[in-house]
């Protein structure tokens, strides 16, 4: 069992930690939630996983608000309702405390996804809690390998780190060289590796790899494409790679989020995007 509600945080809280793990969905407004060593920022269309018994408090400046969807899930319920890697990925989180990813539009299906989980369960069948539990572990896998950073930083090399990012999400089907991206860059391969690990918290193959994912995860929930299809066109020619990037970030092959996640296809939350 999981528990969630949805609030509007207008002031600051004490320290506080829960044996369970919180998944925060930022509906809007903005805030800070304060963690051991790092600060994550709150705004619209992020989404924060905090692992079980971290310390943490939210903190409201003047005039600030933040609208939150929070599902509450613990340790025990996770291991009987993920898949193994979203459950062990949940308690991996516990070294750096809390995790932040945005959704933009290209993973915007997986975004609507959690539009769909209840403020309140009320007396949900076996079958909707299974889909919602489904919903629950894509979340949880999208944050397996996300860093607390969300996005390049303001350092000499944070602009281009940005416009390495932008130019790689615009060439998803090209074949991603580091050699040849550090040219375009005007930067030596050394120097991108190091720069876009620092400013985007994974390596440039990483990055590269998770757009790719969320690019064949948004064609396969549209119904645009196959799985092959699906794959192909977001610049994978091995389908085996394809089979266990996928699942590193997802917890699920492909086949497995279709078919957990066909009802809500057809039920048009794909056309949202």
């Amino acid at each position: 069992m999981f528990w969630s509600l949805s609030l509007t945080l207008g002031e600051s809280s004490p320290g506080h930690a829960h044996d369970v793990a919180e998944l925060l969905f930022c509906r809007g407004g903005s805030g800070l939630v304060v963690l051991d060593g790092h600060d994550i920022e709150l705004v619209d269309r992020r989404a924060v996983l905090i692992a079980p018994r971290a310390r943490h408090r939210f903190v409201m400046r003047d005039g600030e608000a933040a609208r939150l969807h929070v599902v509450c899930v613990t340790l025990a319920d996770a291991a009987l309702h993920l898949s193994p890697a979203q459950a062990a990925a949940l308690r991996q989180l516990g070294g750096q405390g809390a995790s932040a990813v945005d959704y933009g539009e290209g993973d915007g299906w997986l975004w609507a996804l959690g539009e769909r989980i209840p403020a309140s369960l009320g007396l949900a069948d076996q079958g909707e809690m299974a889909e919602l539990w489904g919903i629950i572990g894509l979340f949880i896998g999208r944050h397996a390998r996300a860093g607390q950073g969300g996005g390049a930083g303001t350092s000499k090399y944070g602009a281009t780190i940005r416009d390495v990012c932008a130019w790689l999400d615009d060439h998803l089907r090209e074949p991603g060289e580091l050699d040849d991206i550090a040219s375009r860059f005007g930067l030596s391969r050394s120097l991108l590796t190091r720069e876009f690990r620092k400013h985007v918290g994974m390596s440039v193959v990483d990055y590269l790899n998770s757009r790719r994912i969320q690019n064949a995860g948004t064609l396969l929930l549209a119904g645009d494409a196959n799985i092959a299809e699906a794959a192909l066109d977001s610049g994978f020619s091995s389908m085996t790679y394809f089979y266990k990037q996928f699942k590193a970030l997802y917890g699920v092959t492909p086949a497995e989020l279709r078919k957990q996640l066909a009802g809500l296809a057809a039920g048009g939350v794909a056309d949202q995007n």
